[in-house]
């Protein structure tokens, strides 16, 4: 072993080899898990970027120390792995709670991990640890990863005909009132009672979803009925396939961060697909390439581009003269990378300008319509205990709705309940 590793470029071979393995493994846990979307997955902007930099590092990066700091902080994935367990220790363990001082401690972290590998000989015995540690996450990924398939959709009764055109309004994770109110988790001036109703909106206080994920709810909206199984390929078809889908005097648009538009090539396929998680991919990359395109060329991670897109396509189809059933999808209040930090009240203030604009918008160009604000979960952090994470938000105007139905069965009975 020694003499293996005594010679500088058989530990650049083995440096290589550690980011192949890595690669080669995320590929095949991309493919195994969900053959249908692979290649949407795998080859993302941000991705081919990555192999890029893998394959030029290699022959630019001539200092053997340097290559293998260059292959464990930005291309593999164990350092970022590490860094919510480490945060954890000293949040709770040790009581830091300034997150300015968190970041600055994994930044001396790092920094006397790098001294230590400039100042000894250790940097090829942990290299080979490296080469082994990846190795056998790749044989757990090749005997354990279990493969997403899309199945069949179970669809209610399908809503045929339309007297008026109908919005359906959904805040990602937007808790419902009652839970604002017991964990006093914004101002007053931004409980959905103080502006809502004077915009003609009435509240369901009643209101729950079945589930706690975006996936699953959004399933039952869309479909109108609880399904033998639910996963990611399943929403993903719900947009096209669904109660509102095959109207006969209406169309039916989406606007999702599950859509065949926003979803390719952006950062929420890092939340339902299995994907590369390590610094370049999720910091260095998009940042370089923010600096110079849009948020649908690469990967994108400001939603607030997203919901802008989002209000758009809303306030262009306000302005449409043929009946229809629109189905928009703001991520907001939901945390995002660029509101980590951002406490639960500023993203309920920032989703209440959103519910204004579009509120202003429909009231512009199409009053008459039937309007539904609604939440496909409540609030997943602390304080808000599990048990209540289903307490969503659900108002309307102009919409008439059985809400002892609704109140029975939840979100899923949302689109049976109206009349339209």
């Amino acid at each position: 072993m020694n003499g293996l590793l005594s010679s500088p470029k058989n530990v650049r071979k083995l440096i290589l080899a550690t980011n192949l393995v890595y690669i080669v493994s995320l590929l095949l846990k991309m493919g195994i898990s969900n053959p249908a979307y692979f290649f949407e997955n795998a080859f993302q902007t941000i991705n081919l970027v990555f192999y890029g930099y893998v394959v030029i590092s290699w022959f630019l990066i001539r200092n053997n120390k340097l290559y293998f700091l260059s292959s464990l902080l930005l291309i593999l994935d164990l350092p970022v792995n590490l860094r919510p367990y480490i945060q954890n220790f000293l949040v709770w363990q040790l009581h830091i709670g300034n997150i300015s001082a968190i970041h600055i401690i994994l930044v001396f972290l790092a920094a006397v991990f790098v001294f230590i590998v400039y100042r000894y000989k250790i940097m090829p015995y942990l290299q080979v640890f490296l080469l082994f540690f990846y190795s056998v996450s790749l044989l757990f990924i090749i005997f354990q990863t279990k493969t997403v398939r899309s199945t069949a959709l179970h669809i209610s009764t399908p809503v045929g005909n339309i007297s008026k055109n109908y919005y359906f309004l959904l805040f990602d994770e937007y808790p419902g009132e009652q839970i604002i109110k017991q964990y006093d988790l914004c101002e007053k001036a931004d409980y959905p009672s103080s502006f809502l109703p004077r915009q003609g909106f009435a509240a369901d206080p009643r209101f729950y979803t079945n589930y706690i994920s975006t996936v699953r709810s959004s399933i039952n909206f869309l479909t109108g009925s609880m399904q033998a199984r639910y996963n990611v390929n399943n929403a993903i078809n719900a947009l096209d396939s669904n109660v509102f889908a095959k109207g006969s005097n209406y169309s039916f648009a989406a606007f999702s961060i599950l859509d065949r538009n926003n979803r390719p090539n952006s950062f929420f396929a890092r939340y339902y697909f299995y994907n590369f998680n390590n610094l370049l991919t999720q910091k260095v990359i998009p940042w370089c390439i923010s600096l110079f395109s849009t948020r649908h060329v690469g990967d994108f991670n400001d939603c607030e581009l997203y919901n802008a897109d989002a209000f758009g396509k809303l306030e262009e189809l306000s302005k449409s003269k043929r009946l229809h059933v629109a189905y928009i999808h703001f991520f907001a209040p939901h945390t995002y990378p660029l509101v980590r930090d951002v406490p639960i009240a500023k993203r309920i203030h920032n989703a209440n300008e959103w519910m204004l604009r579009s509120i202003a918008a429909i009231t512009r160009n199409d009053p008459k319509a039937g309007v539904v604000i609604f939440s496909d979960h409540g609030l997943r952090e602390p304080p808000v205990p599990f048990s209540q994470w289903n307490q969503g938000l659900l108002y309307s105007r102009q919409v008439t709705i059985d809400t002892a139905k609704l109140n029975r069965s939840g979100l899923v009975s949302l689109a049976e309940s109206i009349k339209y």
